[in-house]
């Protein structure tokens, strides 16, 4: 399976940490979920943005630096195979399909994804000497989901190849892995509470000061504030949840021994649900708390210092180097 196949996998919408998270890093870190899900991870799993190798490499050049994030880079096909077979325990003829693919997606994703990134990168540093609004944040949002979308594209393909193959207790063993995910993302939620903050704000908390450095109280305390306005509803979003994991595990089960035209076309159905809820009510709701959530930032960007804004810059082009690195190497 795939990065958009992450998705699938993951079955849950962008407004958990997803959302906080990419504008937060205002881009690698961001892309780091949209890369977890290929189709076959989108078709599979918990937020709408874990996105492919990059995944694995944002999260290494947020947290080990740059000569790991490329050996993490390297290996993130058989790492996402392994997070892949988690959730449905390929037999031997799926595994070397997935494997195969996977090789093939970092290579595309490498030659053709990478610089773009690059490119993202290198605008956000002179974003960040600004002072942009909400809505230019959520521009840069929906720019990063442009390149998960082209990733979920790029990955369907072998979604739809594996999809028909899957045998009665490969779709038990997902159930069973959405409802210990379920039970994961739910204890999170609590484990947060019982400490004064929501998770996806504790979250961005930690991601922003890798980006800006220490924040002093008063920034902390005004973030926390335009993160409860931006009105995240956890019943909200866990039933918003369900109900994609509802319908992958229906989609998957109908689509056993059915040809690729058809299932890459229910599966196509099935990722667009990722970007954009069946629900019209939940489709508002989430519209509106992405417009909030890029006020967030954007105000808490407004009262950063000067050397909190060179960190950032810095941060930033330490990224877009390691990406430009990343996307010169050959395998």
């Amino acid at each position: 399976m795939t990065t958009s196949t992450a998705g699938f996998l993951e079955a849950a919408p962008d407004t958990d940490g997803s959302l906080a998270l990419r504008l937060t890093a205002m881009s690698l870190s961001q892309i780091q979920r949209a890369l977890w899900k290929t189709p076959v991870c989108t078709i599979i799993g918990r937020s709408a943005y874990r996105w492919l190798a990059l995944a694995v490499v944002a999260g290494m050049l947020v947290l080990s630096g740059c000569s790991v994030a490329r050996l993490g880079y390297s290996a993130a096909p058989e790492l996402l195979y392994l997070w892949l077979d988690s959730y449905i325990d390929f037999d031997n003829a799926q595994a070397r399909r997935v494997n195969a693919d996977l090789r093939a997606l970092q290579r595309w994703h490498r030659s053709e994804e990478l610089p773009l990134v690059a490119d993202m990168l290198q605008e956000a540093q002179t974003l960040a000497q600004q002072n942009p609004d909400g809505p230019r944040l959520c521009a840069l949002y929906d720019a990063l989901r442009e390149r998960s979308d082209a990733l979920l594209q790029r990955a369907l393909p072998t979604a739809a190849a594996v999809a028909p193959t899957l045998k009665p207790e490969q779709l038990i063993a997902l159930t069973k892995a959405y409802d210990k995910s379920n039970r994961k993302m739910r204890e999170e939620w609590q484990d947060a509470r019982a400490q004064g903050v929501e998770l996806r704000t504790r979250k961005s908390l930690e991601r922003m000061e890798d980006l800006y450095g220490s924040l002093n109280a008063e920034q902390i305390r005004a973030f926390k504030a335009a993160m409860v306005q931006t009105g995240f509803d956890e019943k909200r979003y866990f039933e918003e949840v369900q109900s994609r994991q509802q319908a992958v595990l229906q989609t998957l089960g109908r689509l056993r021994g059915s040809d690729a035209a058809t299932a890459r076309s229910a599966l196509g159905e099935v990722a667009q649900q990722f970007y954009q809820s069946v629900n019209p009510a939940y489709r508002q709701y989430h519209e509106q708390m992405t417009e909030q959530t890029c006020q967030a930032f954007a105000k808490l960007h407004a009262q950063t210092n000067a050397e909190q804004r060179k960190h950032l810059v810095r941060t930033l082009k330490g990224y877009e180097n390691e990406v430009r690195m990343l996307a010169a190497q050959k395998e």
